[in-house]
């Protein structure tokens, strides 16, 4: 005589079955919110919740399981996102910063491929009101209106090449007078941009003197 009897046994069936179907259905899930997540690129945990339906202790939990990478305090990104380490700092700044922020300065003549020294901190263009003591970033605060010589990328902003050599010119007490020169001398060569579209970008930005005033060290 078994020990289960028949009814034992179709419960028992019955429990294996739900438990089946409902692992599957939290792996559908789970698959669903990790791809959610993925094409997210970078993202707080707040997109997190919002858009993935993901809550802060899952969140943590699949960082300890590797499934997520925290980038920094506050940002993650899924191991296979299609972003690069350049394009995720671009966006923690300008998440760190404000809608009112865009890359420049060293950063934005690197991305250019202007300049060929790496950086050691994030070039952000901010408001003059704008301040911050992190070493990770360096912030050069204009009055100048960030609507003018900035591109609009899928996660962040970052200004033109025109303005990003204008703003050189700007701050060559922080940049460096021969880097602006030689940065432009290159955007020049190379044609990233044109006399006529600089003496535009200058009119634009109030920087038409700034122009004048390294013109001849630029052509010469």
């Amino acid at each position: 005589m078994g020990i289960f009897s028949a009814e034992d046994e179709l419960h028992h069936f019955i429990y294996k079955m739900m438990q089946f179907i409902h692992n599957v259905l939290m792996d559908k899930l789970v698959k669903e919110s990790l791809d959610t997540l993925r094409s997210l690129g970078l993202f707080t945990a707040q997109d997190a919740k919002r858009k993935g339906h993901v809550s802060q202790p899952t969140l943590s939990r699949w960082v300890r399981d590797g499934l997520i990478n925290r980038v920094r305090r506050g940002f993650y990104i899924h191991p296979e996102a299609d972003s690069s380490p350049e394009m995720q700092d671009f966006v923690v700044a300008c998440l760190k910063f404000g809608p009112k922020s865009a890359i420049g300065g060293l950063s934005a003549l690197f991305h250019y491929g202007l300049i060929e020294q790496v950086p050691n901190q994030i070039w952000v263009v901010v408001p003059p009101t704008r301040t911050d003591r992190n070493n990770l970033y360096r912030c050069l605060r204009t009055k100048t209106p960030l609507r003018h010589g900035i591109e609009s990328k899928d996660s962040y902003r970052i200004t033109n090449p025109e303005r990003t050599l204008l703003e050189a010119m700007r701050f060559a007490s922080k940049i460096g007078p021969r880097v602006a020169i030689q940065a432009t001398r290159k955007a020049l060569q190379d044609r990233l941009t044109t006399e006529t579209k600089l003496g535009q970008m200058a009119d634009k930005l109030k920087l038409r003197s700034t122009l004048e005033k390294y013109w001849e060290a630029i052509v010469s």
